[in-house]
């Protein structure tokens, strides 16, 4: 599809100019949208390490993809590691060799080919003070993207990552928050009990306990309140409104097929 280069250009300072976190994502995916790109996933740090914590940004992807991608996905996902092997945008799975991959890795595509992640364009995404991320957008068309859509996405991504870092670079002394405590982190803010949190991860009302102070110091809060401010303020969960809009967004492409 043609991208128009006014709509990039305002596009790209939307995402110039957000001062939060929020805005931030909202223009990000906005821009994407241009390209005709509906979903997309961002973690960082960004390094051949994936035993690294990685922060995983879902724009709406399936939560049971996003569930899995933290438990243990994140582990085999080959994908951010090969992008630092790619000056520009990539398109998988054209652009990769499989058969230099491992059979975990290729078992990783399979299954995030069943969650809208068959085929997607990838950017390695760099900032100040060396800090660097992955930008991984859904194509859900049948004609690969054109060159110009490839670079309009490496664009996206590395105007979004350098806004990223602004935004939040006071912010880089905090320790980070494990795979399962940005899980429940995320359940917390949606207004669950302990308790909920429990039943829910499957987990002892003392683990949760444990898991909700070590978050408290983390953010260095002292209230469930605070601590959803903050975790919003920094990116490290979506606002419900976000999901709203993503929901709707895919019932009317759903209802257009």
């Amino acid at each position: 599809m043609p991208v128009d280069d006014n709509d990039l250009i305002r596009a790209l300072g939307a995402i110039r100019d957000a001062a939060e976190v929020i805005p931030l994502r909202e223009a990000a995916m906005r821009a994407l949208a241009l390209c005709g790109i509906k979903s997309a996933y961002f973690i960082a740090p960004l390094t051949r390490d994936m035993r690294v914590g990685r922060l995983l940004t879902n724009h709406s992807l399936p939560r049971v993809w996003e569930r899995h991608y933290r438990a243990r996905l994140y582990l085999v996902d080959p994908l951010p590691s090969l992008s630092l092997e790619y000056s520009n945008a990539f398109f998988w799975p054209d652009d990769l060799d499989t058969g230099a991959l491992t059979r975990q890795q290729r078992h990783y595509l399979e299954i995030a080919g069943q969650y809208g992640l068959a085929r997607g364009i990838g950017v390695a995404c760099y900032g100040p003070q060396a800090r660097s991320g992955f930008l991984g957008a859904a194509w859900t068309h049948d004609a690969p993207p054109d060159e110009r859509i490839m670079f309009a996405v490496h664009q996206i991504g590395q105007i979004m990552f350098q806004r990223y870092c602004q935004i939040v670079r006071d912010d880089l002394d905090m320790p980070p928050l494990s795979n399962r405590e940005l899980e429940v982190l995320g359940w917390m803010c949606r207004g669950k009990s302990n308790p909920d949190m429990a039943a829910i991860l499957g987990v002892s009302r003392s683990t949760i306990d444990a898991y909700v102070r070590r978050i408290f110091a983390k953010l260095d809060v002292t209230d469930r309140t605070a601590a959803c401010v903050r975790a919003y303020a920094l990116g490290l969960i979506a606002s419900e409104e976000l999901e709203r809009l993503a929901r709707r967004a895919r019932a009317h492409e759903q209802g257009q097929s």
